[in-house]
């Protein structure tokens, strides 16, 4: 067998501690240790080291790399601890959404469109001649996604509506797909339908907060959250940093502002998780995004005086938060 260099070779927990506590990691000992066998170096340490690290006069990341003289390995498992509890946190609001958005399709389309299979014929979809690519891959999706589960041993709804009545409604089929497919769904369908989805996202807030003046949600608004819900949605389901996170390209943030009644905040064109509360604002009922807002402040409050100011500060700027952030969530 012919030897080749290894660029990045095996290192022990205690070599990994080592190579810390040379760059300036002094506290990087047996707790250390044991954090680095339970998460990893990779996920710890490549995840959240980037706020830690000494910067030149140009706030380029001087190499070979060193962190601050006031950095500590406690601070970066912090930031590790705290972003994984925001995914939690957030997980539970996206997911109602997701539910809510899956149902409000399911109901409306077929509503509209009450033969069997309907969701499989072009003609119930958009007929922009824009769409026509999108909306066959929705329809192979929905296809796809029928044909997987019922080939798939063992029992499923999909496979005994198949078995039994030869069909899928789509409000069982929607359990099955992915918030991106929902995503795609909606986009894809006729504007009347799109329209009354999101004047039915605006009733439900109108009764939740005992308020028959809600702003208006326009369908523009809804794709533009889901844009953002879907990246996100993907984040926290799969363990990737959350509290940094940027969707580069948030079409309709000015639409979203006015559905979330916030016209007079400034939000970022890349949005980040200030971003993806907002636009939660604009859809949840009162009780979950209260309970939304009250998690995170609670999340807040409770690392805070686990880094230093600099760095809690540096945290807020990651995640858009701006200095009235509590003002704001709470109207």
């Amino acid at each position: 067998m012919t030897e080749t260099n290894n660029s990045k070779p095996f290192k022990t927990l205690n070599q990994q501690l080592s190579i810390l506590r040379g760059r300036g990691l002094n506290d990087a000992h047996a707790k250390a240790k044991r954090s680095l066998e339970q998460i990893g170096y990779y996920s710890l340490i490549n995840g959240y080291k980037w706020m830690f690290l000494a910067r030149d006069s140009n706030g380029e990341i001087i190499h070979p790399e060193v962190y601050k003289d006031d950095a500590s390995f406690d601070e970066i498992k912090s930031l590790y601890d705290f972003d994984f509890e925001l995914r939690a946190i957030l997980y539970r609001s996206l997911l109602k959404y997701e539910t809510m958005l899956g149902a409000e399709i399911a109901y409306r389309f077929s509503e509209q469109h009450q033969e069997e299979h309907a969701y499989l014929a072009m003609d119930n979809f958009s007929r922009d001649a824009q769409h026509v690519s999108s909306v066959v891959g929705t329809i192979s999706s929905l296809s796809s996604t029928i044909k997987k589960y019922s080939d798939r041993g063992g029992k499923n709804a999909i496979k005994h509506y198949v078995n039994k009545h030869g069909h899928v409604p789509l409000w069982v089929l929607v359990n099955f797909l992915t918030f991106g497919e929902l995503n795609y769904f909606y986009a894809n369908c006729t504007e009347d339908i799109q329209l009354t989805i999101a004047n039915d996202f605006r009733h439900t807030k109108c009764i939740s907060y005992n308020n028959s003046h809600q702003s208006a949600i326009t369908p523009h608004a809804i794709m533009g959250i889901n844009q953002m819900v879907n990246i996100f949605r993907n984040a926290v389901a799969h363990g990737e940093i959350t509290y940094s996170k940027i969707v580069y390209r948030t079409p309709h943030l000015g639409e979203i502002k006015s559905a979330a009644n916030v016209n007079n905040v400034a939000l970022r064109s890349q949005a980040g998780v200030f971003e993806l509360i907002i636009a939660m604002k604009a859809v949840l009922p009162k009780k979950n995004f209260k309970r939304l807002t009250n998690d995170i402040e609670n999340l807040l409050v409770d690392y805070k005086d686990s880094f230093n100011a600099v760095n809690y500060s540096a945290l807020l700027q990651d995640m858009h938060f701006p200095s009235n952030y509590k003002e704001i969530l709470s109207n």
